[in-house]
């Protein structure tokens, strides 16, 4: 992968993790890590510049469906949330290790189904939350193109919990009402 779209998750991952509770700016997130997830499946992709066109494509895709759809809002949270789901299952297993192509697909599915069914039912807790865990996961996956031996496996996942962690306190204090 090009160190420039390890740099381009990099920065998308900060800003999910700071401002995620804008949708448009989640579901560029969630296409971000979508397409990363479709590059570690067909590494072909991932030679030259086509890696970075599928990330960034799938980001804007993803960015400009969530901003045109705030009429359809619960609809495009499901459908972001179903994105999101799916593709942090990819990449928790890639971080693990699982490389079962039908495993994989299987579990992303099931966390998709679920992730899409969280936004349906608890919208603004599962925007805190997935803004967190997604922000943190695009920091990672792309301080791992810069850094591979350094975030990768134990490290990396440990940086994934503490990262979601600090953002759901983070975005939870933004929310609330002051008191």
């Amino acid at each position: 992968m090009l160190l420039t779209t390890g740099v381009i998750l990099f920065a998308l991952g900060v800003a999910v993790w700071l401002w995620g509770n804008r949708m448009w700016l989640l579901g560029a997130g969630a296409g971000a890590l979508l397409g990363f997830g479709l590059l570690n499946l067909f590494p072909s992709l991932a030679e030259g510049s086509m890696g970075l066109v599928v990330v960034i494509g799938l980001a804007v895709l993803l960015g400009v469906v969530a901003f045109f759809g705030k009429a359809f809002a619960k609809m495009v949270a499901m459908i972001v949330g179903f994105v999101i789901g799916g593709g942090l299952a990819m990449a928790f297993l890639g971080m693990l290790g699982v490389s079962a192509a039908v495993t994989t697909w299987l579990v992303a599915a099931v966390c998709a189904v679920i992730v899409a069914f969280l936004f349906a039912r608890f919208l603004d807790w599962a925007l805190i939350t997935f803004a967190s865990l997604l922000g943190s996961m695009l920091v990672v996956r792309g301080g791992t193109a810069v850094f591979p031996d350094m975030l990768s496996g134990t490290v990396g996942t440990a940086l994934v919990i503490v990262l979601t962690a600090v953002g759901i306190f983070y975005h939870y204090r933004r929310s609330r009402p002051g008191a």
